[in-house]
């Protein structure tokens, strides 16, 4: 099911507290495995979609079918399912997505001047909240696609939730998107004392399972899968194609192996029977 309140839900989470795995998906079939996998676990679970891959699959300026088979497995699905943007560039991105049925949404200002991105971030969340969706924040940067890497200032966190009226809070606090890495737990810890409020590590696939289970006592509700599904996707294929098996071999294996690393992190992440 769709989750038609998702701030609400988000808040639940953070009170148990459990996180979210949020699985960055770039076509039907990685969506549809996540799912199952969180169907197999009795969980909720965050199906996110990144601007190139709405792109990869859009004619012209449509954001393209991707998001309405998300939305339409969602809907159908027997256990609650956030459709969120991640790294959504700018108001109008943003906009676009909620009118086509996300029910959150994730502003990237990181580029902006704090000032800059704290009114920006609160003028999104304003349009969300119209929507009963949900808006995640930025602070720091995790390299990879972002090209740099600035670790958050604890002192700065509360002004998202204050004045940028976020409901979730991405901080920088050691992982790197597509890298392994270790997570400053005391660097978290004084971002959540001074926070309040849900927070999101980006980069998830490659933090230590130590750090995760360390984080999600310390207020964080969603974390970044990416490149440990993309990397799951290739394994199947690859294994497909060399025992010869035709395309709906390929397309199975890899969704098996999808649903295997997705069944794990929700295991991880606690929101294993949660649903």
């Amino acid at each position: 099911m769709l989750v038609q309140q998702p701030r609400e839900f988000l808040r639940t989470v953070y009170a148990q507290p459990f996180a979210l795995p949020a699985f960055n998906v770039c076509n039907m079939e990685m969506a549809k495995a996540v799912i199952e996998a969180a169907v197999a676990e009795q969980a909720p679970v965050i199906v996110q979609t990144y601007p190139g891959d709405l792109a990869h699959a859009a004619f012209g300026s449509d954001l393209g079918p991707l998001p309405v088979l998300i939305r339409a497995m969602a809907t159908e699905a027997p256990v609650p399912v956030i459709l969120h943007l991640d790294h959504g560039p700018g108001l109008e991105f943003n906009l676009r997505c909620l009118r086509a049925g996300y029910n959150s949404v994730m502003y990237d200002g990181h580029d902006l001047p704090l000032e800059e991105a704290l009114a920006e971030t609160a003028l999104i969340a304003r349009a969300a909240h119209g929507l009963n969706a949900s808006v995640e924040g930025e602070l720091g940067t995790f390299g990879g696609g972002q090209g740099s890497f600035d670790l958050t200032n604890p002192d700065e966190a509360p002004l998202m939730f204050e004045r940028g009226h976020v409901d979730m809070l991405a901080v920088s606090v050691g992982s790197e998107h597509g890298q392994a890495s270790r997570l400053d737990l005391d660097l978290l810890a004084a971002i959540n004392a001074k926070a309040q409020g849900p927070l999101v590590i980006h980069g998830g696939s490659g933090v230590h399972e130590d750090d995760v289970r360390a984080a999600v006592r310390m207020g964080v509700v969603k974390i970044n899968i990416g490149a440990a599904l993309s990397r799951a996707w290739c394994q199947g294929s690859r294994e497909a194609l060399e025992a010869g098996e035709d395309h709906y071999g390929v397309l199975g294996r890899a969704m098996d192996r999808v649903r295997e690393v997705a069944r794990h992190r929700l295991q991880l992440m606690g929101a294993s029977g949660r649903a």
